[in-house]
C-alpha cells in the first residue's frame, strides 16, 4: 500500500478530527471543549477542501467556526456565572458520554466501509454555481439580518435572566 501527498493529508485531518472529537466528549472543561470542538470544525473543513468541495470548506468555516462557535464562546462566557461572579465553566458529563460516542463511531464506521471510494470524483461547477447564488446571492442581506436578531435576542436573554442578580 502506498501513501501520497493526499492519502496523507487525509489521514493526518482525520487523526485531528479523531482526537479534537475526543477532547469535546472527554475532557471537563466547557472553554476547553469549545476549542475542541473548532479544532474538528476546521479539521472538516480541511477534508471538504481535499475533496475539492471549497464552497462546502468556505460555508463550514463561515457558519460553524464562525457564527456557531463564537455565539457557543459568547453565551458559555455571559451566562454560567458563580457567586464570585466568576464563568463556572466545569462540565458534569461522565464516562457515559464517552461510550455512547464510540459506539457511534463504530456505527458509522461499519456503515461507511465501502463509501469512501465514491469522493473521488469532483461535483460539476454548474451545480456549485448555482448552489452559492441560491445561497450568497439575493438573499445574504436577510440571512445576515436574521443573524444579527438572533444576537440581539440572545443579549437581552442574559441582560433578562442575569437581572436579578445585580
Amino acid at each position: 500500500m502506498s501513501f501520497d501527498a493526499p492519502t496523507i493529508v487525509q489521514i493526518i485531518l482525520g487523526a485531528i478530527a479523531l482526537l479534537s472529537a475526543m477532547t469535546v466528549v472527554l475532557v471537563r472543561e466547557i472553554m476547553r471543549m469549545a476549542i475542541g470542538l473548532g479544532v474538528f470544525l476546521l479539521s472538516v473543513a480541511g477534508l471538504f477542501l481535499l475533496y475539492g468541495a471549497s464552497f462546502l470548506a468556505t460555508s463550514e468555516v463561515f457558519v460553524y467556526v464562525g457564527g456557531v462557535l463564537v455565539l457557543m464562546l459568547f453565551a458559555i462566557m455571559l451566562v454560567q456565572r458563580s457567586d464570585s461572579g466568576r464563568a463556572v465553566l466545569v462540565s458534569r458529563h461522565d464516562i457515559g458520554s464517552a461510550s455512547v460516542a464510540l459506539g457511534l463511531f463504530v456505527m458509522l464506521t461499519v456503515a461507511l466501509q465501502g463509501v469512501s471510494n465514491r469522493f473521488t470524483g469532483s461535483a460539476p461547477e454548474s451545480s456549485m454555481q448555482e448552489l452559492s447564488e441560491v445561497l450568497m446571492g439575493g438573499r445574504l442581506v436577510q440571512y445576515e439580518i436574521a443573524g444579527l436578531l438572533l444576537l440581539v435576542a440572545l443579549v437581552a436573554v442574559i441582560v433578562i435572566a442575569g437581572g436579578d442578580e445585580r
